[in-house]
């Protein structure tokens, strides 16, 4: 993309009215660099091109009408750095300034466009904010089938990641498998049970746990693996609470295995990949034991009792976490010497940070809510304390319609609505497109009926529609004898021409307009968390697209207006593309 110095980039056009502001105030007698200004697209065309708040959220420190404070700022960018940019101004309202820009600004914009290609937008992050980031995602218990609330997790959180990576951060995606604990010896034990029932045993699930059809699919591969090499552990058993506790950690590391390999092969159907697959497990090995724990735990612990944090009472062991803003202190390791879950996720996050993460963030489901101020708390007790390192979001359910009604997918696994079902009934490109459409911290309503209507009602196939339309137009282009204009579009990419001197229309400016806020999307993508930001442009650049195919034919007899215009269609292509891929959804040239 363009950099901040070039006036023809939206960010470089904003840092020369800053520039520009900060001389006016400076003359006005104001103190200080100016207040941060919005640069905004007029709601009514005939308003300008761009329009400024600048004057009306700096006039109270300047101590002047804001009217004049926009008639000054616009005076002196005109007549300085916007002098190729600026065909005229307007002072509106109670201080707004509308900019009305020239020709040749949009012709350097879309010139800069397509010479930055599948780049236009990278590394918008400036240099100095980039991080090395890991984002953990999904980090489900492996004791059963990933469910559609998984799916919007693992969309929002992969999305999120290729945005972070387009921006300029290193990203790191991590998946934390929590093997560890009571949920664990449960999902061995209902596991044994059902390997028991498959070989014409009587013995029942535990009742608090894993009843889903799915273990007997388990069993079923377990069976053709090693065949009754249990029957007498599982025979001899008054109960499944009764099996001996080899047998469980047999029966569990097998299932946790299996249901991982499942996690792997759904999460790819979706598109998402991890970097690193972290076991709760693996934390407690390695090292000096400390308080009885070896590995990151001890060290966790090693640490807090450093800083004084750790007291005993009533045979457990407490973490002074109302020091950080907690409502109570919390127990990490109980009366009976096991330790909470809360001290595996201490320990974990301090092994981030061992690895090299300079920023941390956590996507929790709903029901993690209440675990946020412990967590918090914990993570500022630990050295170095720097809690600004650690970044929770908490995201929101999933409803799944049909017919206008909630819709159960799935009656072979009961209540279970899984990811696999999700895919084989709407396609993977319609449900990592749905499911970020709309902020993460609110619930999401997905239509399924919607999600495979070929329809501009349809978010994802109007957008889908408008990325294969211009390539219909490109090739159609060709075929008709266009190859001049294609080739003078290449020769501008290669930035061996300028584009030619055409006068753009209202639609073809407003093409430039919506193109032209990619990289700023992007970065507020990014400053937001919100991959949904992303989906809201592309649905409106597929829109104004729309517009400007309407409005304007491509093919005309004016070499110059086809080749310009034929520089559009090639950035909207670009744009749509590229934006899809930040959302795991592919771009198809025909359909």
């Amino acid at each position: 993309m363009g950099s901040h110095a070039d006036i023809h980039d939206v960010a470089g056009l904003a840092a020369s009215l800053d520039a520009a502001l900060a001389d006016v105030l400076a003359e006005l007698g104001a103190q200080g660099p100016p207040a941060a200004a919005e640069l905004g697209v007029p709601s009514r065309r005939e308003h300008g091109d761009l329009t400024t708040n600048a004057a009306l959220v700096n006039a109270k420190r300047a101590g002047r009408p804001p009217r004049e404070i926009a008639q000054a700022l616009g005076e002196r960018w005109a007549a300085g750095a916007g002098a190729g940019a600026c065909a005229r101004f307007e002072v509106a309202g109670p201080g707004f300034l509308n900019l009305f820009l020239t020709d040749a600004w949009h012709r350097g914009a879309l010139a800069g466009m397509l010479a930055a290609g599948q780049d236009y937008g990278r590394d918008v992050l400036p240099a100095e904010r980039r991080q090395r980031v890991n984002i953990e995602f999904v980090s489900v218990n492996p004791t059963g089938p990933l469910h559609v609330g998984h799916a919007r997790y693992a969309s929002y959180g992969d999305a999120l990641c290729r945005i972070f990576s387009y921006a300029g951060h290193e990203v790191t995606r991590e998946f934390y498998v929590n093997d560890a604990g009571t949920q664990m010896t449960r999902f061995g034990q209902s596991l044994a049970a059902r390997y028991a029932q498959r070989l014409g045993l009587d013995l029942a699930v535990p009742e608090d746990g894993y009843q889903g059809e799915y273990l007997f699919e388990l069993a079923d591969r377990l069976i053709a693996e090693v065949g009754d090499r249990y029957r007498a552990a599982v025979a001899g058993a008054p109960d499944a609470l009764g099996l001996p506790a080899e047998v469980v950690t047999e029966f569990k590391t097998w299932g946790r295995d299996a249901v991982l390999e499942l996690f792997r092969a759904t999460l790819g159907r979706l598109g998402v990949v991890f970097d690193v697959w972290t076991r709760e497990s693996s934390l407690y090995a390695g090292g000096e034991p400390h308080r009885g724990f070896a590995g990151e735990v001890g060290k966790a612990l090693a640490d807090l009792d450093t800083e004084g944090l750790l007291y005993e009472q009533e045979g457990a062991v407490w973490l002074k976490t109302t020091q950080y803003g907690d409502d109570k202190d919390r127990v990490l390791i109980r009366s009976s010497g096991e330790s909470t879950y809360f001290l595996s996720d201490i320990a974990y996050h301090r092994d981030k940070m061992d690895r090299g993460a300079a920023h941390m963030i956590d996507i929790w489901g709903a029901d993690h809510h209440g675990y946020v101020p412990r967590m918090k708390a914990a993570f500022t007790a630990l050295p170095p304390h720097e809690p600004e390192r650690l970044e929770l979001i908490i995201g929101q359910l999933v409803n799944l319609l049909e017919g206008g009604a909630a819709r159960r997918m799935s009656k072979r696994r009961g209540d279970i609505v899984t990811i696999d079902d999700l895919v084989e009934a709407i396609g993977v490109d319609a449900a990592r497109f749905l499911l970020v459409g709309r902020s993460q911290d609110t619930t999401l309503e997905l239509d399924l009926d919607l999600a495979v209507e070929q329809s501009s009602q349809n978010p994802v196939y109007y957008v889908q529609y408008a990325h294969a339309r211009i390539c219909s137009v490109l090739r159609t282009l060709v075929a008709r004898g266009g190859e001049a204009a294609v080739a003078l579009v290449d020769e501008v990419a290669a930035g061996a021409r300028e584009l030619p001197a055409v006068e753009a229309g209202p639609e073809e400016r407003a093409l430039v307009h919506t193109l032209a806020r990619f990289p700023q999307v992007v970065l507020a993508a990014v400053e937001h968390r919100a991959p949904h930001r992303v989906h809201t442009y592309l649905g409106e650049l597929a829109a104004e697209f729309h517009v400007f195919y309407r409005q304007c034919r491509v093919i005309v007899d004016d070499a110059d207006v086809s080749a310009f215009r034929v520089g559009l269609c090639r950035a909207s292509q670009l744009i749509l593309a590229t934006g899809l891929g930040l959302l795991g959804v592919s771009a198809p040239e025909q359909m």
